[in-house]
């Protein structure tokens, strides 16, 4: 647990310009992970890499991510909504589902955690919930991190048991499928 003895209060919020911060005592701010870390030498302790995760995606990515702080609780999450898809419907523009994508591999999704050098830590995208893992450098220095650091992970298909008749997926559909699976070949369906 991360002993927060002598850390100033640490809030999210937005500055002046509507950049991402983190607020230090109602008072200070900073706007990136290595102004942070000068800030707080303290978050670079292992057990505060939960603290750590949480304001680095917040300056990287703001809403645009959720942390995965319990990866138990994201693979039930994620199963019970690929649950509610009916796997007979057709692909809709604008409807995520789950199911159009595949399943990660669960054991691969941690809780955030060092690996010496950076703190590694897994986010659900807020808009489809598919899972990233991002890996933030922080030694022997500190470096910005961003929407690039966040790299998706590759996802198994989903088989369809339900239906006899095989269906062809149209080449858009296999390139589209084959990079949301991090380039694991999609077989046709």
């Amino acid at each position: 647990m991360c002993m927060t003895d002598g850390f100033p209060q640490i809030e999210f919020g937005l500055g002046d310009k509507l950049e991402r911060i983190v607020i230090l005592d109602d008072s200070d701010s900073v706007d990136s992970v290595p102004a942070l870390i000068s800030a707080v030498p303290g978050l670079l302790s292992p057990d505060c890499a939960m603290q750590l995760a949480e304001a680095i995606n917040h300056i990287a990515v703001g809403d645009g991510f959720e942390l995965i702080s319990d990866p138990a609780a994201y693979q039930v999450d994620y199963e019970a909504r690929l649950a509610s898809e009916d796997p007979a419907q057709p692909w809709q523009e604008g409807v995520i589902r789950l199911s159009d994508f595949g399943r990660p591999d669960y054991a691969e999704i941690k809780v955030p955690f060092w690996t010496g050098t950076a703190v590694v830590f897994f986010a659900k995208d807020g808009f489809t919930g598919l899972p990233y893992r991002v890996e933030a450098v922080l030694a022997p220095a500190a470096r910005s991190v961003n929407s690039d650091d966040y790299k998706a992970l590759g996802l198994s298909p989903i088989v369809e048991t339900t239906s006899s008749a095989p269906k062809e997926l149209s080449d858009e559909d296999k390139e589209f499928l084959e990079m949301m699976s991090g380039g694991v070949e999609v077989p046709d369906k």
